[in-house]
């Protein structure tokens, strides 16, 4: 039972003290600043976004993300200025980090429906795990001793964590990117160990369109599809779908996995889950978001999927704020 117990902890710490993969969010456009530094004001609008997601909590304890953001646009600089922190969770045992970072975007018109945006986020990251739930080697090997005798662990260590994008809009279009983790830094909780994080890439598209036969601005029934891809080290993955908002109602379904392009093992098809997605909003901009991620991997349902929740509230913080044109940006 004590060997079987080492295997698990091993499978589990092993790669996040190596070769760890970031969070993500389904509703990946919900937790903008996250997604691309480039999003940091994207509105004429201040705004608060909280995010949870619970992952996999079949596999108790389960996996959780927290997310707090808020934004402001300042229209005469043609800025946005942002605060993000993100709490993670993964596993038993204490393994989680914190990160407090702030974000900083430029846009720059191209006319008065297209436009350019360039963001940049620094942020300082506080990785942490509980050593005295672990079972090391050489407690097995001495007798199945209380403690270990190897000093190599740290309980707990920081870094500074630099990140960039770019997007380009237009009332019905967007492309973007982002470059997470520039700076490659050293997430090692091992004693003069070195584990650079390796640099998360993403990609991201969408398209909307009216579906009542009207303009796009006049449209109270909008489809918008969407496609984000994102990479890290040897990790990729492409979520692909749609969601369709009818007045204050929106709904969506997407699917994430690249099942003929890649597989990582013989016999293991790149498919992860299919995503279903509702949500509401009130006459005071306040945006409540629900997802459920249903496995379709071969963890299969007794991974129970994954539940988020987002709540996004957006106010004017001055009326005068309206008379300037604004190009539409994607969002849930």
């Amino acid at each position: 039972m004590k060997a079987l117990r080492l295997l698990v902890i091993l499978l589990l710490i092993g790669p996040a003290l190596v070769h760890a993969q970031d969070p993500q969010f389904s509703q990946f456009y919900a937790s903008s600043q996250y997604l691309n530094p480039a999003l940091t004001g994207n509105t004429f609008q201040d705004r608060i976004a909280l995010n949870y997601r619970l992952q996999w909590p079949g596999v108790q304890p389960g996996f959780e993300t927290y997310a707090f953001a808020y934004d402001h646009n300042f229209a005469r600089a043609h800025s946005g200025l942002g605060g993000l922190v993100v709490r993670d969770r993964a596993g038993s045992y204490g393994l989680s980090f914190t990160t407090i970072a702030m974000s900083y975007s430029y846009e720059a018109r191209l006319d008065r429906r297209r436009a350019l945006r360039f963001g940049f986020r620094t942020g300082y990251t506080i990785r942490n795990v509980a050593p005295d739930g672990y079972l090391f080697a050489d407690q097995i090997i001495r007798d199945n001793a209380p403690t270990s005798i190897e000093a190599n662990m740290v309980p707990h260590t920081g870094y500074l964590d630099l990140a960039t994008g770019a997007l380009y809009y237009s009332e019905q279009f967007w492309a973007g990117f982002s470059f997470n983790h520039i700076n490659r830094p050293n997430q090692t909780l091992m004693v003069d160990g070195d584990a650079p994080l390796q640099m998360r890439m993403t990609f991201h598209t969408g398209y909307r369109f009216a579906l009542d036969g009207h303009k796009l601005t006049r449209s109270e029934t909008k489809m918008t599809i969407a496609g984000h891809y994102k990479a890290q080290g040897k990790w990729d993955q492409l979520d692909l779908g749609g969601y369709i908002e009818h007045n204050r109602i929106s709904g969506g379904l997407w699917y994430r996995g690249l099942p003929l392009f890649k597989a990582y093992q013989q016999g293991y098809s790149n498919s992860e889950s299919v995503i279903l997605m509702v949500g509401f909003e009130t006459e005071k901009q306040l945006r409540f978001v629900y997802s459920y991620d249903i496995t379709i991997s071969k963890l299969t349902l007794k991974s129970a999927g994954a539940h988020e929740i987002s709540m996004i509230y957006e106010w004017p913080r001055r009326a005068k704020a309206r008379r300037h044109k604004v190009v539409p940006c994607p969002k849930f």
